[in-house]
This record gives structure tokens, sequence and C-alpha cells, in this order.
């Protein structure tokens, strides 16, 4: 009756996915761009597009690095409409990145939120060589990240970045309307780094003490 009921009104009955489902569907979809097996290689010749002009459902919602070769649709191999993307220089949260978030998560309810930083971030090493004069804001939000990675053994700028994606997940998951949602069982907030070199993405265990790196 519900799916003879959806079909009368014109409304297609959607399972979301689990935090879970949603983040086995993006580490699939890297695992395929990583091997050239593409499913998603025309994103305007798809037949789903104009399904999308008055609605959205993307099951992920990423925050990545503005640098430009760092394209989540691509290295993710989702298509559009698939995922909510908060772009920024070194993917920090502020306070205008937070209002998209808040919108992913209460208004389109994306189950799943990952915050990736990823090899060789330029806005990093500004950072480290306090060369971020010409971006105080982005600056100030990365500090706290560079302090957290001078405490540690290994490569600075990698410490840093890593670093950075654990603050970010930490700041998120105090927010009110992502505890809420994660008590219920809805999202999952997950950290990642994506390596330059070879496409893959890694993901990253969070540490009890957010200044310490760790890895799944």
């Amino acid at each position: 009756m519900i799916l003879i009921c959806g079909a009368l009104f014109g409304e297609e009955i959607i399972k979301r996915p689990t935090p879970q489902e949603a983040l086995h569907k993006l580490i699939a979809g890297n695992i395929r761009a990583i091997e050239d097996q593409i499913e998603h290689p025309n994103h305007f010749k798809e037949s789903k597009l104009l399904a999308l002009v008055n609605k959205q459902e993307p099951f992920a919602v990423i925050v990545a690095c503005s640098d430009s070769r760092v394209s989540p649709e691509i290295l993710f191999d989702q298509g559009i409409g698939d995922l909510f993307v908060v772009r920024i220089a070194g993917n920090v949260v502020g306070l205008i990145e937070l209002e998209s978030i808040h919108y992913a998560v209460t208004q389109l309810k994306a189950p799943i939120i990952v915050v990736m930083g990823h090899e060789n971030c330029g806005a990093i090493q500004a950072v480290l060589k306090n060369q971020d004069q010409t971006m105080p804001e982005i600056g100030a939000l990365i500090r706290p990240a560079v302090e957290c990675a001078k405490g540690e053994k290994g490569d600075l700028l990698q410490n840093a970045i890593e670093a950075n994606v654990n603050l970010v997940v930490h700041q998120l998951k105090e927010m009110d309307f992502i505890k809420k949602a994660m008590q219920a069982g809805d999202l999952e907030v997950v950290g990642s780094y994506y390596q330059l070199q070879n496409g893959v993405v890694r993901l990253l265990m969070e540490p009890s003490n957010p200044c310490v790196k760790g890895e799944l």
C-alpha cells in the first residue's frame, strides 16, 4: 500500500543508507577510481540528472580542501547529487562551513560526514612556515593542529595534516545537532587522508586525544 501510494503521488521511496553502508559505498568508489573501473565516466549524461532538479538526497557530507587536486566526486567515483561537499583550504570548519554541514545533516539527513585531509596540503604548509598572513582566519583554525603535531615523531607536515583532521572530527562531534544524530544511530563522523601519489583515501582512527594520530 505504501509503495502504491508513493507511485500515485509521483514520489519515489528511497531507503537511506546507514552510516556504515555510506562509508562502505565511499570506500568501494575509491577502489573503483584507483583501479580505473569508474561507474560515472560522464556525469552530465547520467539518466538521473533530471530527477535532481527539484531535490537532492546526498548520502555523504565530505569536508575537503579546496586544493585543485582534491575532487571528491572523482576520487570516490560518485555521481551528481551523491555527495554534499564543503571545501575550504585546509579542510577546516568555521562558522560558515558549519552552517552548510548543519543543513546537510538536519535537512538532507546525510548519514555520514567524512573530513578529508590530503598529502602535501599547502594551507598546512603555510601555517607551519608562518606564511599564512593572507589567510589569517583559516590559519587560526589550523594552528592548533600544528602545535599538536610538533610533539610527535615522524614527518611534521603529515602529522599536522592528520592532527588537523582529528581536531575537526572532534570539533564536529561536539556540536549538539551532530551529537543528537549520532546518539540516534543516524550519523557518523570519520577522518581520512587522501594520498595524492596513488589516489588512496585512508581512514583515520580518531584517538582519545585529538592531538595523537591514528590509522585504521
